[in-house]
């Protein structure tokens, strides 16, 4: 019976392994969407918030992380503050491209602690997103960070991965992005921290949403 059980197991791992090739080597060929307007267009006005401006990425590191298009900007709303970071594809051969938060902020000497997963429901989309204490002996921020897949989210690339690929056979679309909402904890609690970059999202998510949609068609 063991024998039986080990060759069931081989068989079904041989037909996964064939399955995932058909899947990689037999993508439908898919026409990048085109934007009416720029993401940082699309962005400039989100209901009660006040955008500060674009603050410019080095073109390095544009090129570095290869993005098709980004927004770095700071919205305020009255004593609400946050910054907010996209960077977008709008093909699935950078997936994962982008820097998790992960990685670089640590590299730049942040401190890292406090990782939740948790769901934004906004409208009927839920906001799978992850969120990270960030801290240095000078300051302290609060990340709340999600990997778009047209039209779902995820708190990890690995799914996004997934998503996208999902999306490009079912929906003939490929965009696809990190998301990271940051609010500066000066005399904040972790709790009220989070309660802002909610209610921000609230606001920019349907925005960003209908920015990803445009140019169904791939025209």
């Amino acid at each position: 019976m063991g024998a039986g059980i080990s060759q069931r197991r081989i068989l079904v791992v041989i037909a996964c392994f064939l399955v995932a090739a058909v899947v990689v080597y037999r993508q439908p060929d898919v026409t990048p969407a085109k934007k009416g307007l720029s993401l940082e267009k699309s962005l400039a006005g989100i209901d009660g918030w006040r955008n500060s401006g674009v603050v410019p990425l080095d073109t390095k590191i544009v090129q570095e992380l290869k993005l098709d298009d980004y927004v770095n900007n700071q919205f305020s709303r009255g004593r609400d503050r946050v910054s907010l970071y996209i960077g977008y594809y709008l093909t699935s051969k950078d997936v994962g491209a982008a820097h998790s938060p992960l990685v670089c902020f640590p590299g730049q000497g942040w401190l890292l602690s406090k990782f939740e997963e948790k769901t934004v429901q906004v409208g009927e989309n839920d906001i799978s997103l992850m969120t990270i204490l960030a801290s240095t002996p000078q300051k302290k921020e609060l990340l709340v960070y999600w990997f778009q897949a047209f039209e779902r989210t995820s708190p990890s690339t690995f799914w996004q991965k997934i998503y996208v690929l999902l999306s490009k056979y079912s929906r003939k679309r490929e965009d696809n992005a990190f998301v990271r909402v940051t609010v500066p904890m000066d005399e904040m609690s972790e709790k009220e921290a989070y309660e802002t970059g909610v209610r921000f999202i609230k606001a920019f998510y349907p925005v960003f949403l209908s920015y990803v949609r445009d140019g169904k068609e791939g025209k």
